[in-house]
């Protein structure tokens, strides 16, 4: 299946429960998913939050577990993002990448994807409009986001 946007990929792979399940839908998609840790050795590097890359000709999603959950989420989602853009073998995501102060267009696009994937704007806009759910920490724990990535995606959609 060929997927353009985040919308395309919610459409066919999530639940509709929240928060968004960023590992299931990859594994959905047919991406394999491998979390890593300081025992991997030839592989490990601790200010690297994720990787997407191509291998024996399967797409293949690496994440550090020992960031945080919601970081862990982002930089799955993220990776996601990589896959559809068909960016292959992206580069390596460190920390900095996953800033508001990205300037790689492919950096920039997956970030934007991963927020998009992470929090649609219809839910999003129902939650603050209807639900008038407008405390910024309790919408971050909803989408199992950080406040950050909140508060970013309620500017993208025109609410900050």
């Amino acid at each position: 299946m060929e997927y353009r946007t985040a919308n395309d990929v919610l459409q066919a792979h999530w639940d509709g429960r929240l928060p968004v399940n960023p590992l299931a839908i990859a594994q959905a998609m047919g991406i394999e998913v491998k979390p890593l840790t300081p025992f991997d050795q030839e592989c490990w590097r601790p200010n690297e939050s994720g990787h997407y890359s191509y291998r024996n000709g399967k797409p293949l999603i690496t994440y550090n577990v020992t960031d945080a959950p919601v970081r862990q989420r982002f930089t799955i989602a993220h990776e996601i993002g990589h896959h559809v853009h068909g960016d292959l073998d992206a580069p390596r995501d460190t920390f900095e990448q996953f800033s508001a102060k990205a300037r790689d267009p492919k950096e920039v696009a997956a970030n934007r994807f991963a927020a998009a994937l992470l929090m649609p704007a219809a839910l999003v806009k129902h939650m603050v409009m209807e639900q008038r759910v407008t405390d910024l920490a309790r919408l971050a724990r909803a989408f199992g986001v950080s406040t950050a990535a909140m508060e970013f995606r309620l500017k993208a959609i025109g609410f900050l």
